[in-house]
């Protein structure tokens, strides 16, 4: 496969993987092992780049796998600290880490901000990190931002822009929230566009405010294209209705897209396995549980986000009841 970028079906949770014929990253783990899946699939044993968005399992858990594994090289590991977190898996990934660390086997560093512009770029790939500030991941998760709000994990969440060849491709906003946003805000950053946007908090809820407020906002910000949400079928019931319809609110013609198929569009899963998908690995496709599945943008036609959309859509059609991202 010439350089792409694959946006996984893992599930509810969040990887993605950047790949050129000497370079491979990846951005955010996932949990499980879907990761670990697709890169045993694809042939990929080198990993150039880790970059997870912060410390929840459904973005993350995915390393986990890969480190303990023994079938894979990485390079530079790169990650928030985060000290509110306390679950398990966390403990077991920033163990790995270290263990790794100390021995020679990556270089591990607890720091992922705006600063880091750059340094994650290869050959016709450049990765810029938008969020957080430098600022609010020093102040880090329990404490307050400039205006007294408490800080969360969500709120130092990373948000991951990449371009090819200097046109931008697609946004990582990671799971920011209300607070990540305005701090963003504060210092100027707020051209977030991209023409392809990975939802946060997969299409749920951001924090204590209104979702679909929240949806409007960032939107706003990215001007999308289109909007992928990676979800589990049945999980969290997301991406909710309500945010579905702010984002179709924005005008245009925003291509909708989950990885696998909300029970809010439809209460039974496909009788017969779906044929557009993409051939990459899929967590919901033995299952019968996705809609675009896997998502793959190839580097000589960034303009195309396959599985293409006539075929998508033909699928939601045949397959549904009432499509979010198809209702009147």
């Amino acid at each position: 496969m010439p350089g792409h970028l694959a946006i996984l079906d893992v599930g509810h949770g969040n990887a993605a993987i950047l790949r050129t014929d000497d370079w491979t990253a990846v951005i955010d783990a996932g949990p499980g092992s879907s990761l670990v899946q697709y890169l045993i699939e694809q042939g990929i044993t080198r990993i150039d780049e880790v970059l997870i968005s912060h410390a929840d399992e459904d973005h993350l858990g995915g390393l986990v796998g890969v480190l303990s594994s023994g079938q894979f090289s990485l390079g530079r590991v790169r990650l928030n600290s985060d000290a509110v977190k306390e679950s398990k898996i966390w403990m077991d990934l920033t163990v790995a880490l270290d263990d790794a660390q100390r021995n020679g086997a990556i270089d591990f560093q607890p720091s992922l901000t705006s600063s880091d512009t750059g340094r994650f770029d290869h050959g016709e790939v450049s990765i810029e990190i938008i969020a957080p500030t430098n600022f609010l991941a020093a102040r880090g998760p329990g404490s307050t931002d400039r205006n007294g709000k408490k800080i969360t994990t969500n709120s130092v969440s990373a948000v991951i822009r990449v371009a090819i060849n200097g046109q931008r491709l697609v946004l990582f906003a990671g799971d920011i929230d209300e607070i990540g946003l305005d701090e963003l805000v504060h210092v100027g950053t707020t051209d977030l566009g991209s023409p392809i946007l990975v939802f946060p908090h997969h299409g749920g809820k951001a924090g204590g405010g209104d979702p679909a407020a929240f949806a409007t906002r960032i939107a706003q910000m990215v001007r999308p294209t289109s909007v992928v949400f990676s979800i589990g079928r049945g999980v969290h019931g997301t991406p909710t209705p309500a945010v579905v319809e702010a984002i179709r609110q924005q005008g245009g013609q925003i291509r909708i897209a989950c990885t696998q198929l909300s029970e809010h569009c439809s209460a039974i899963s496909p009788k017969v396995a779906p044929t557009h998908l993409h051939t990459a690995f899929a967590r919901g496709r033995e299952r019968r549980q996705c809609c675009a599945g896997t998502m793959v943008v190839n580097f000589e036609s960034p303009a195309a986000l396959l599985p293409e959309a006539p075929v998508h859509l033909d699928f939601i059609k045949a397959n549904t009841q009432s499509a979010l991202c198809q209702r009147p």
